[in-house]
C-alpha cells in the first residue's frame, strides 16, 4: 500500500516505523473466492478466517507482525462467548460498524450483503475484520495504539468490503473511532 494513503499511513503509526515489510497470504482474488466459500459452511458459528496479509517493520525478526484476517460471524457475534476476545476489552462504534478490542486484538464487525446466489447467506451473518499485533504482546499499550489499530482495520476491512463487492456499500466514510457501550447479551 502507499505511504502516503490513509492505510498506508495507519499502519506506519501502529507500528511506529516508516519502512515496513508485508506478506501476502491471500490477494484479492483468493480473498474473495476463499470468502465466498465459506458461505457455504455452517453459519452458526465464525467461519474459518481467511488470512490476508501482515506487517512488520522492516527490522523486525522473528513472528511478531500485525496480521489481518476476515471470516463470517453470526450476527449475535458480539454478544456470544464463542467469538469475544480474551481479558478486558474496549467496545467502539466506527462509522456504525461495530468493533471491540483488548491490548494486541481488534474485531470489527459489519454487514456486507453481496449480490446474487449468495445474498441469502451473506444476510445472515456479518463480515467479521480482525487485527492481531503481537509486537505489542509485553508491552504498556496505550489507549492511542489501540485506536489506531482498530482505525487500521476499518480501512482494511473496506478494502474487503469493496473487493467483495458488497451491494449495501459499508465503511464508504472515513474512520471516526468513538467508545461505546458493552453491549447487552
Amino acid at each position: 500500500m502507499s505511504p502516503s494513503s490513509a492505510a498506508g499511513k495507519a499502519v506506519r503509526g501502529q507500528l511506529q516505523a516508516k519502512e515496513i515489510k508485508s506478506t501476502i497470504f491471500a490477494d484479492t482474488p483468493d480473498l474473495v473466492e476463499g470468502m465466498h466459500e465459506r458461505l457455504g459452511e455452517d453459519l452458526g458459528e465464525p467461519t474459518l478466517p481467511q488470512a490476508t496479509c501482515s506487517f512488520a517493520p522492516r527490522n523486525t525478526v522473528g513472528s511478531k507482525t500485525l496480521r489481518i484476517e476476515f471470516a463470517w460471524v453470526p450476527r449475535d457475534a458480539g454478544t456470544d462467548d464463542t467469538n469475544r476476545l480474551p481479558g478486558p476489552l474496549s467496545h467502539y462504534d466506527v462509522n456504525d460498524a461495530a468493533a471491540e478490542a483488548n491490548d494486541i486484538s481488534s474485531h470489527l464487525r459489519v454487514e456486507c450483503v453481496l449480490p446474487g446466489t449468495d445474498r441469502k447467506a451473506s444476510q445472515q451473518v456479518l463480515l467479521q475484520g480482525e487485527a492481531s499485533n503481537t509486537l505489542l504482546m509485553g508491552t504498556e499499550v496505550q489507549q492511542k495504539t489501540i485506536d489506531q489499530q482498530i482505525t487500521f482495520l476499518y480501512l482494511m476491512t473496506r478494502r474487503a468490503t469493496e473487493a467483495l463487492g458488497c451491494e449495501n456499500t459499508p465503511l464508504t466514510k472515513d474512520p471516526v473511532v468513538k467508545a461505546s457501550p458493552t453491549p447487552a447479551a
